[in-house]
């Protein structure tokens, strides 16, 4: 197996991981609008990383991921567990480009549990508000 290959598969476990972590009590529709949020950011690099791994674990970004106290940091899935299969399938689809885009180009989000105490950046002018899918709201930054 080549680098290039292991790479992609490796990016692409990560990626379900995250999903897992992140939206495995949601649908199918708002795993792969997770997805698209962290393709759309290594598809348009900047202080977020450049490749699958560097979005993914970049400090403060996904909490499931990096966070303190965030309790899934610690969860891990079992391989009957349908979400984590959901995620995965999510995950390979995604990380090709299948399918189009349910976020409309959105690079955040954030779940409603946060209503209450939003996240400093969803209040900030550049921010557009663009779609809720589940039990996220997306963003992307405004022309």
């Amino acid at each position: 197996m080549e680098i290039t290959e292991l790479q992609s598969r490796y990016d692409c476990a990560l990626l379900a991981l995250v999903l897992w972590r992140e939206a495995r009590g949601e649908s199918v529709e708002a795993k792969r609008a997770v997805a698209w949020v962290i393709r759309n950011r290594v598809l348009r690099p900047s202080w977020w990383g450049k490749t699958w791994s560097e979005v993914i674990t970049k400090r403060w970004q996904f909490t499931s991921m990096t966070g303190r106290g965030d309790a899934n940091l610690l969860k891990w899935p079992d391989e009957r567990d349908t979400a984590w299969q959901a995620c995965l399938e999510v995950a390979a689809a995604v990380q090709v480009g299948q399918g189009t885009d349910p976020t409309q180009g959105a690079t955040h989000y954030f779940d409603r549990s946060l209503d209450a105490t939003p996240p400093a950046w969803a209040g900030d002018a550049a921010m557009q508000h663009v779609t809720d899918i589940g039990a996220f709201h997306f963003y992307r930054q405004g022309s």
